[in-house]
C-alpha cells in the first residue's frame, strides 16, 4: 500500500489528492487527528481534500496539523491559512482537551495505582499526591484555554473587542510539558525494585505519549493559533 510520496530525506510528503487511507499508512498515529475531528468511519477511497470538505476543514490546516505529528521538528507557517481555519483551530483543540481530560489523565492515574499497588504505603502517598497535583495542574491549564483564551478568540472572529489581547492572554498560559518529566524521574529513579518493571513499562509508555501530544498541542497554540490570532487583531487594529 505504500503508495505516498517521500523527499530527498525520505520524508513523507503529504498532500490534499493523497487518500486518507495512504496518509494513515505513513503514521498510523495520525488516526489520534482523525478521532478528534469527528471523522466517521469508513473512509472508502476518499482523498483527503474531500474529506476536509466533507467536514468543513481546509485541506491546508488539516496536512499542517498532520505535519506537525507525523514530521519531527515541522515548524508549520500559516501562509497559506486565514481568519476562517480559527473556528477549525479551535474546534480541534477543544476535541484534544476532552482526550487529555476523559482518556489520557484517567488512563495515567490507574497506571499510576497499578505501579503503586506494589509500593509501601508512604511510596505510594507520597507518588500519588504528586501525580494528583500534576494532573490538577493540567485540568487548570486546559480550563484556562477554554474560559479565557477560546472566548477570546471566538469574540475576535465575531468582530468583538476584547481590553485582553492574544498576548496577554498567551504570557498567562503556563507550560505543562516540562513538568511530565518530574513524573516520569520518579517511576524510572525512586521507586523501590518492588514495583514491577512491566508496570513501569506500560505508565511510562503512557506519560512518553502524553509529553509528546501535549508539546504538538502547544505548537498549535503558539505557531498557528496565535499567529492568525495576532493577524486579525491587526484588521481590527487591536
Amino acid at each position: 500500500m505504500r503508495g505516498y510520496k517521500t523527499d530527498i530525506n525520505s520524508r513523507m510528503l503529504f498532500s490534499k489528492d493523497m487518500k486518507i487511507i495512504e496518509l494513515i499508512d505513513t503514521d498510523y498515529d495520525l488516526l489520534s487527528i482523525l478521532l478528534r475531528l469527528d471523522v466517521q468511519l469508513p473512509f472508502g477511497d476518499i482523498s483527503i481534500e474531500q474529506m476536509c470538505r466533507r467536514y468543513d476543514m481546509s485541506p491546508e490546516l488539516f496536512l499542517m496539523i498532520c505535519q506537525i505529528y507525523a514530521v519531527a521538528d515541522f515548524e508549520p507557517q500559516v501562509d497559506q491559512l486565514t481568519g476562517e481555519d480559527l473556528h477549525c483551530i479551535i474546534r480541534y483543540l477543544r476535541a484534544s482537551h476532552r482526550y487529555y481530560l476523559d482518556t489520557v489523565l484517567p488512563a495515567i492515574g490507574s497506571g499510576v495505582e497499578r505501579v503503586l499497588e506494589d509500593c509501601d504505603h508512604k511510596q505510594g502517598a507520597i507518588v500519588r499526591k504528586f501525580y494528583d497535583d500534576y494532573a490538577d495542574e493540567v485540568r487548570a491549564h486546559l480550563n484556562y484555554e477554554e474560559t479565557q483564551i477560546f472566548p477570546y478568540v471566538e469574540s475576535l472572529i465575531g468582530g468583538r473587542v476584547s481590553k485582553v489581547q492574544m498576548a496577554e492572554n498567551m504570557a498567562n498560559h503556563t507550560d505543562i510539558c516540562d513538568k511530565v518529566d518530574d513524573v516520569k524521574s520518579i517511576i524510572i529513579k525512586y521507586l523501590p525494585e518492588s514495583c514491577p518493571t512491566w508496570k513501569r513499562c506500560d505508565l511510562l509508555f503512557d506519560l512518553y505519549r502524553m509529553r509528546d501530544d501535549l508539546a504538538k498541542h502547544t505548537l498549535i497554540e503558539t505557531k498557528i493559533l496565535a499567529p492568525l490570532v495576532y493577524a486579525e487583531e491587526r484588521k481590527l487594529a487591536l
